[in-house]
């Protein structure tokens, strides 16, 4: 499942002689940012990067803590419900996985013995159970535990009173989870699903039954709000839930009990910054020891002594969302505008990805040709092109009827080519990027206004729809299945589809593509569905992302890859510091 992606991992332009970088990102507001978008400025220039692998021979000092900082708060403590990677940061810490994944998104055996094959026709899959895992409280886990977590997902007696956000796929996908003995669990499907293990298995993290089926028993309709979910009494990850200091931090406690052996930590600490920039100078001042560098200060960050710092290509791309359904609940007329795809695409046009990439994103950043990641098996250069054109945008406009009214902003049928832009505060590169979008398409007749929220806002539009455009990132599976909930119709309202797009073709092939199981024969599916909706539009893919993080260097074994970075962190239990402090 697709998540929202906010980890203070993305500044804008470089700074004025005068003035420090971070001043200026504090200082410049969109009118400045986007003349100087335009006019450029000089290059950065990067620095070789330090690595954050193992040594070959380590005297390991146990006890300390370690600081990440965040810019977002989590929503929630349980992988049933989280749709964003501030949740799954700290869910993936307390939480083991029924299976992890290596860096590349190799699933890896973790509670389960070892990766299960399909059985000969396709549906089931038999799972052996590691016997020594405990939750914290000592009680066993086991194959209930197992069940519990998918059944509040899929069965009809809760699926549909919990409401968790993959119960629309597990409901028609699973036909049963059951307990064969207390380490065994077969899962049992409806039909082929190819991504099975990859979608729903990796970093799927059971839930205490002994705990929770009386919380849920009593109320399934209040089981997303229980207490639980916000401070878990019990756990089976590497740490244990501390406390959570909402907005400010999280606070995780070694876990004793865990299988894989006690962390060499004693405390990890989740802090919140005020924005991306406040987290690399907490990174170069030594208040956090790990963090994501904002694209416009990784040049900066080469000098600074105490870090080191690692980059790669992560699985996820920036992009803005258009609200397309004419019927939106919320009776926008942005939905009347956007139901228009020669509007959809003249805006999209309008904007100059490659300066995006190469001074938003100061060369941190490639333009993005479709709706996949870089990471993609799957991914396709044979689709519809938009070159950066703003003429042509123009002409496609005046075709439409959206006609230059005299102060300047085209207007059709009495309806004004206006409309909000929103993304999430304290993320200084998607401040930069809106106030970029909103400045390219005044200058082609449409006044768009930016607007900044929470990023629990943020996430929440995936249920309300409240939007007329959405700007964000998004962090994908190893599977390029997961653009199933983003362009499938029963998905709106209910997943990463907050567009309200619908396409009965679009719907066709993603369902082709997932009973599938011969790889070639799944990419073309995918390549026609990246035809489609490049052509259709509903989304307009920005860039595709490194991945920057500052990383202090009494710090070691902290090795984040693009598919274990978020979520399931293999690695995490062997990480430790110098110091010991």
């Amino acid at each position: 499942m697709p998540r929202e992606r906010d980890a203070g991992l993305d500044g804008f332009e470089r700074f004025l002689e005068e003035w420090s970088r971070r001043d200026f990102l504090k200082r410049s507001g969109g009118a400045v940012a986007f003349s100087l978008f335009l006019a450029g400025g000089m290059e950065a220039v990067l620095a070789a990067c330090g690595g954050g692998a193992p040594a070959a021979s380590q005297n390991v000092k146990k006890g300390g803590h370690l600081t990440e900082g965040t810019t977002s708060d989590p929503t929630t403590f349980n992988y049933a419900f989280a749709q964003d990677t501030a949740s799954t940061i700290p869910i993936g810490m307390m939480f083991a996985p029924l299976l992890d994944e290596k860096a590349d998104g190799t699933p890896i055996p973790a509670l389960a013995k070892s990766v299960p094959k399909p059985s000969s026709d396709g549906l089931t899959y038999k799972f052996d159970l590691r016997q020594d895992a405990k939750w914290s409280d000592g009680h066993d886990l086991t194959a209930d535990d197992v069940v519990f977590f998918y059944q509040i997902q899929y069965d009809p007696k809760y699926a549909d009173l919990v409401n968790a956000p993959q119960a629309p796929d597990l409901k028609e996908k699973v036909k049963s989870v059951t307990a064969v003995d207390k380490y065994t669990v077969v899962m049992t499907l409806n039909q082929v699903y190819a991504p099975w293990i990859d979608n729903y298995c990796v970093a799927a993290t059971p839930l205490p039954k002994h705990i929770l089926q009386e919380v849920l028993d009593k109320a399934p309709k209040d089981f997303r709000n229980a207490t639980y979910n916000f401070g878990p009494t019990v756990t089976s990850g590497a740490f244990t839930f501390g406390r959570w200091d909402k907005t400010s931090q999280v606070v995780l406690n070694a876990n004793p009990k865990f299988y894989g052996g006690r962390p060499n930590l004693d405390q990890y600490v989740i802090k919140n910054a005020p924005d991306s920039i406040a987290i690399v100078n907490q990174l170069k001042t030594g208040e956090l020891d790990v963090g994501g560098i904002d694209p416009s200060l990784w040049e900066d960050t080469a000098t600074a002594t105490n870090l080191n710092r690692i980059k790669f290509t992560g699985p996820g791309w920036e992009w803005y969302g258009y609200q397309v359904d004419p019927n939106n609940p919320k009776g926008r007329a942005s939905g009347r505008i956007f139901s228009d795809k020669s509007v959809r695409q003249a805006l999209y046009m309008a904007v100059d990805r490659q300066k995006l990439a190469d001074r938003v994103y100061f060369k941190q950043a490639v333009p993005a040709t479709s709706i996949l990641p870089a990471t993609s098996w799957a991914l396709s250069s044979d689709v519809p092109k938009y070159q950066y054109d703003p003429s042509k945008a123009k002409a496609m406009l005046d075709a439409a009827g959206w006609a230059v009214g005299a102060d300047g902003v085209r207007a059709k049928g009495g309806v004004k080519l206006a409309f909000d832009i929103i993304t999430n505060q304290g993320n200084k590169t998607r401040e930069s990027v809106v106030q970029v979008l909103a400045e390219s398409w005044k200058a082609i007749g449409a006044n768009a206004t930016v607007k900044l929220i929470t990023f629990s806002e943020y996430t929440k539009t995936r249920q309300t729809l409240d939007f007329d455009v959405v700007m964000g990132g998004i962090t994908y599976a190893v599977d390029p299945s997961d653009i199933n909930s983003m362009y499938e119709a029963r998905f709106i309202g209910k997943s990463a589809n907050r567009m309200g797009y619908r396409n009965s073709q679009v719907d066709d092939l993603l369902e082709k593509a997932v009973i599938t199981t011969d790889r070639a024969k799944r990419k073309d599916l995918y390549v026609q569905v990246q035809k489609i909706v490049m052509e259709d539009m509903p989304v307009g893919p920005l860039v595709l992302t490194q991945s920057l993080w500052g990383i202090n260097k009494r710090v070691q074994n902290f090795t984040p890859g693009p598919f274990n970075r978020f979520q399931a962190r293999p690695w995490l239990k062997d990480v430790w510091v110098t110091d010991g402090k």
